[in-house]
């Protein structure tokens, strides 16, 4: 099993890949936000564990595009910030789990072997059928083979497309401005708050939503799929 270790202060990083390494597992490092990312972008490996304050930035706002673009990774967030609203943020993001420091080594040795253990028995079971739902840009229509429908506006299907074409990255407002603006319509950050919290609330109105919006600080917003089963195709 691979795990890569994201973590700026050398001494602990060595400590940390040290007591990974006698558990027998391929250890890799990186020192910084933006090493972790390149890495990322080359390959998965089957466990991050990360701190969230790196020295050149903070990692949680990546943690949903991460669990996006890599449902089966396991994800432990080593942090010396004990904010309840942080906490509670990245586990809804996909940290697998949270653990603020000062930490002993064993207690992380204790908690990689059962998110290891707990991967290796999920990989075990059966997969489960795809479910498959159809977004249709130009009807605006959201559709599953059950005869399950939402029906958008134009506008908000031009967001919700926009959403969908870029899975592994925030959708930004400007990127939202330029696509919405037409004629003499003018679209501010509000407006465009409040056209994704309908396409949101319209999503919740379902008894069990494919996909959520959201809000990645800074970047924009994220379209987040229930599970990796869920198959969202998009009609033109």
């Amino acid at each position: 099993m691979k795990v890569l270790i994201v973590e700026g202060e050398i001494e602990w990083r060595s400590q940390l890949a040290a007591r990974v390494g006698a558990l027998a597992y391929e250890v890799s490092q990186c020192a910084s936000r933006g090493e972790a990312l390149d890495a990322l972008r080359g390959s998965q490996p089957d466990i991050l564990i990360a701190d969230a304050i790196l020295p050149d930035g903070n990692l949680l706002p990546d943690l949903a595009a991460m669990r996006q673009r890599f449902p089966s990774m396991g994800i432990v967030i080593l942090t010396a910030k004990t904010r309840l609203e942080e906490r509670v943020r990245s586990m809804s993001d996909g940290a697998d789990y949270y653990m603020v420091k000062p930490v002993k080594l064993e207690e992380v040795a204790a908690t990689l072997t059962a998110l290891a253990r707990r991967m290796k028995t999920a990989a075990h079971q059966i997969a489960p059928q795809s479910e498959k739902w159809r977004f249709n840009r130009k009807s605006g229509r959201l559709s599953d083979s059950t005869a399950v429908m939402l029906q958008f506006t134009d506008k908000e299907s031009t967001a919700l497309a926009a959403l969908l074409q870029s899975p592994n990255y925030p959708v930004s407002h400007t990127q939202l401005f330029d696509l919405l603006k037409s004629g003499a319509e003018e679209y501010d950050a509000h407006r465009i708050d409040a056209l994704i919290y309908r396409v949101r609330q319209k999503l919740r109105s379902l008894a069990n939503p494919p996909m959520q919006i959201r809000n990645i600080y800074g970047e924009g917003f994220l379209m987040l799929r229930r599970s990796a089963e869920i198959d969202v195709s998009l009609e033109q």
